[in-house]
């Protein structure tokens, strides 16, 4: 650890002592280069004014991950958030480790730093009591605005926070393990992890509704840097991590107060699917050895999700990441504890269920989409011809990784034929998983691709089982292979995958979410209306996904086999608050060019408060059934042939499902 107020006294001795004449052999460690370079594992240092040889034996401390690595780094000056790092995007570390320790033997404390020149651990700042008492103050403070300020001197950065969606940048600051901890609203790069600072709280705001933050502040000062506050609070030397695996309901739930922003590790398994949890990010329950509650949230960015894979069941480890707290506003209100990550390193010794193949389909004479249960990782193609093998005489030739995607190069494909591909074991997803039976799918040689267009929705159908509508209509003919329906954009939800069927210009398509027949592949009325009174013998009926699309503010969007949009559409309702992800979602069919305005006032993303606002762009579904809705239930339906992309060619009124609307 290097104590920054050091280095300009370190480099005017230098100049002093050049420009001397005294007998003395040295008056710091720079005089003693002239000694030649040390031997492995030592270094000259100034003792007495004579040069002597001192063992450099620095001791590594615990890590705060997992016991490879997972967190002795936390990132360096030129890292920035890559497999070693646990840190920021920016840094997140130290100039010389974040931890590992110094050229001091022993290695220094928490609270030390090491003295360059005499090679000795010296205190860095105030007891870590007395910083602990001022945090304390801050967060009891009343108002926000302090005249005169709030001092917090000593305080350990522990956490940098980038700005993600509505969340703001920042760092957290902690002085004891145990806390308390405070956040302070900072762009990324203001100080690092392991930065020991002092500054004075002249304005606080309020974060997720009840979050206290620090906001302004006056006399940011770099203390000293490198203290090992990764490091678990039971290691040597000791850092502030603490692991709250095994705390009971009773500690941690019930005390979010307490815990608020203090660092900490948890290891667990994700309980149940994602959630949203504020623009940009997911939250899964996470179950650990002291707790199984719903109420207590792995908050990760949608980022780190989608990147890692993370789905129910997954066994994951927090290394170090700030414990935050959302409480709603309901009566009672509830609140939850949320330990979080904003990055993939955040998380380690993550295993989740094997990815198996799902489907695949030409999307070329020369090309095939294979996709995966789970994202892959493009390192593990390391024999692409070998490891995607093909019947029918096809070959592979190389292969790009999209997510779940791998797009495979191969010989050409004869268009309509017979074909399947076979996956090796070698293949695995972003954690390590290796792929597993299924590992084999069918799929013909490419054919043109159908254009479709989203005609009519019915969001709020009956129950059971929430058999929600969704009509398309076919612009251009060819196959719906591989073409999805979704909901939303930054955090999709999939509404339904379309099997291989040729379809003809104009002709109709229904989805049914949750339906309970299969797809008709072969004729409109193979599954008759007769014998499934759901169906309509005038259109395609295809079984969509197990889900179903909300009654509010929502994107739909259809998508080709590439993912390249065909056709996207918001819907607002104005009589309930919009979720956080619909003004991104909006905002990104915007820039596809397929909604219009394409901002709103000059201003993105179009919001509640902009104008118009977000629900004023949208097609207006406010006035369907809130629920029960049946097939002879008022739809929003397109009104007109063309499509403007705009809100005008919509409007609720009498369904037309099965047939072209008016």
């Amino acid at each position: 650890m290097l104590k920054r107020s050091w280095l300009p006294a370190l480099v005017t001795t230098v100049f002093v002592t050049v420009g001397t004449g005294c007998g003395d052999e040295c008056v710091d460690q720079f005089d003693c280069r002239d000694k030649g370079t040390p031997p492995a594992g030592q270094a000259y240092a100034c003792v007495e004014n004579k040069c002597e040889l001192r063992t450099l034996t620095p001791t590594p401390e615990e890590d705060a991950g997992t016991g490879t690595d997972a967190g002795t780094d936390a990132g360096t000056t030129t890292d920035a958030g890559t497999g070693t790092d646990a840190g920021t995007t920016t840094d997140a570390g130290t100039e010389t480790d974040a931890g590992t320790g110094s050229a001091c033997t022993p290695a220094c404390t928490l609270t030390q730093v090491c003295n360059p020149t005499t090679l000795t651990c010296e205190d860095s700042g105030p007891a870590v009591t007395d910083t602990s008492a001022q945090i304390a103050a801050f967060k009891a403070a009343a108002g926000t605005t302090y005249d005169p300020a709030l001092p917090v001197n000593g305080a350990f950065v522990t956490y940098v926070k980038p700005e993600v969606g509505a969340d703001v940048a920042g760092f957290f600051l902690q002085a004891e393990a145990n806390g308390p901890a405070m956040f302070v609203v900072a762009p990324v790069g203001t100080v690092q992890v392991g930065d020991r600072v002092e500054l004075n709280v002249t304005g606080a705001t309020v974060l997720s509704g009840v979050n206290k933050a620090a906001s302004s502040y006056t006399d940011l000062k770099v203390v000293s840097s490198g203290h090992p506050v990764r490091n678990l609070n039971t290691a040597t030397p000791a850092g502030l991590v603490v692991d709250r695996s095994s705390a009971p309901t009773t500690e941690l739930l019930d005390k979010a107060d307490t815990y608020f922003a203090t660092i900490a590790r948890m290891s667990g398994t994700l309980n149940g699917g994602s959630s949203a949890s504020g623009s940009g990010h997911v939250a899964f329950t996470l179950r650990t050895g002291g707790i199984n509650n719903a109420n207590l949230k792995l908050r990760v960015t949608e980022t780190v999700a989608a990147g890692l894979g993370l789905v129910d069941s997954c066994a994951v480890t927090l290394g170090a990441g700030p414990i935050w707290k959302f409480t709603s506003a309901a009566t009672p209100p509830v609140t939850t504890v949320q330990p979080s990550a904003y990055y993939a390193t955040d998380l380690t010794g993550v295993t989740c269920p094997a990815p198996t193949l799902v489907s695949a389909i030409g999307t070329s004479l020369t090309e095939v989409k294979v996709s995966f249960s789970r994202p892959i990782s493009a390192a593990s193609l390391t024999d692409v011809p070998a490891q995607f093998t093909f019947t029918n005489g096809i070959q592979a030739q190389s292969a790009t990784v999209s997510g779940k995607d791998v797009l495979v190069t191969t010989s050409a494909q004869t268009g309509g034929a017979d074909y399947a591909v076979s996956v090796a074991s070698s293949v695995k997803d972003t954690v390590g998983g290796a792929i597993t039976i299924p590992n084999t799918a069918a799929f013909k040689g490419f054919r043109t691709a159908a254009v479709l267009r989203l005609t009519e929705v019915q969001p709020s159908a009956a129950t059971p089982a929430n058999l929600d509508l969704l009509e398309l209509q076919v612009i251009s003919a060819g196959t719906t292979g591989g073409i999805q329906v979704q909901q939303d954009v930054t955090t999709t939800v999939l509404l339904a995958t379309l099997p291989d069927v040729l379809v003809a210009e104009g002709d109709i398509i229904v989805v049914h979410l949750n339906g309970t027949v299969d797809s008709e592949t072969t004729a409109k009325n193979q599954f008759p209306t007769s014998s499934n009174a759901a169906n309509y013998d005038t259109a395609w009926d295809f079984k969509g996904a197990t889900a179903n699309l909300p009654f509010s503010s929502r994107v739909v969007v259809v998508r080709d086999a590439l993912g390249q949009i065909q056709d996207a559409v918001p819907f607002g309702r104005s009589t309930t608050t919009a979720p956080g992800t619909f003004p991104g979602s909006l905002q990104a069919i915007q820039a596809a060019g397929q909604w219009l305005p394409a901002d709103c006032g000059g201003v993105l993303p179009c919001t509640a408060t902009t104008t118009p606002t977000a629900q004023d762009v949208s097609a207006d579904w406010t006035t369907l059934p809130s629920s029960g809705a049946t097939p002879a239930s008022n739809s929003i339906r397109r009104i007109g042939a063309t499509d403007t992309n705009t809100k005008a060619d919509w409007a609720v009124g009498a369904p037309s499902w099965g047939v072209a609307n008016p």
